[in-house]
């Protein structure tokens, strides 16, 4: 009986810890004055600072359902390297209804746009501050610089994003994994793919932080990483 016990205690632990792994609730993506981020005021949606049920005119056509303006930044660069295959193109001057999965992400973390700044605020029209919290916010409301949170304005030095992986790719690279499909690369559908292209998203899940820093899977041993490359 005691073992039973036990075994229904672990059980339900490991449920009660994949329903919460599977949500944005009390994550750093949580914006709530109550949830697990940048603590605000006047927000009591977990959902609103980046989607809104019905679309505001000046977000039209950006999906899914966005609620945020995009980052006025003209250029990111790209990253490049001699081993480099692919060909990312650049993210810069990106405007709603066409934009990226990636900009939709850059429009907190390259650290120019208030995390605040929606197309249609909660609380029919209301407004919202953020709580300045050294090394994370700023009163802007935009990421702190000393923040690792904020990427920045160049994608240098950061792993490339917004090119084609297919199986041309992985031929002329060699040392890639070939695509499952055009919208994942593993059969597994642990990586997703972008209309075929790699983005921040194929790599971080923003809306379950399970295995940190919002990644896809876990990266024990490097597991994240050898799912496309070879090694």
């Amino acid at each position: 009986m005691k073992k039973l016990l036990v075994l229904t205690v672990m059980m339900m632990m490991l449920l009660t810890t994949a329903a919460f792994g599977l949500s944005v609730v009390g994550s750093k993506h949580d914006l709530r004055i109550t949830g697990g981020g940048t603590p605000t005021a006047g927000i009591s949606e977990v959902c609103v600072v980046c989607h809104t049920p019905h679309q505001a005119s000046t977000s039209a056509g950006q999906t899914p359902l966005w609620n945020k303006g995009l980052s006025g930044q003209a250029t990111y660069s790209v990253y490049s390297s001699p081993t480099l295959n692919a060909v990312p193109t650049e993210l810069g001057g990106a405007t709603l209804g066409t934009a990226q999965v990636s900009n939709l992400c850059l429009s907190c973390h390259d650290g120019t746009v208030s995390v605040l700044s929606m197309a249609n605020l909660p609380n029919s029209g209301g407004t919202n501050t953020a709580t300045t919290v050294a090394g994370h916010i700023l009163a802007s409301g935009q990421i702190d610089p000393a923040s690792t949170a904020n990427i920045g304005t160049s994608l240098t030095n950061d792993h490339p994003i917004n090119f084609t992986y297919d199986a041309t790719l992985a031929s002329a690279d060699g040392g890639l994994v070939t695509p499952a499909s055009a919208a994942y690369v593993d059969a597994g559908k642990k990586v997703p793919l972008f209309t075929g292209t790699v983005q921040c998203a194929s790599c971080h899940d923003v809306h379950d932080n399970v295995n940190p820093p919002f990644l896809v899977m876990a990266n024990t041993a490097s597991a994240l990483c050898t799912t496309c490359h070879v090694k």
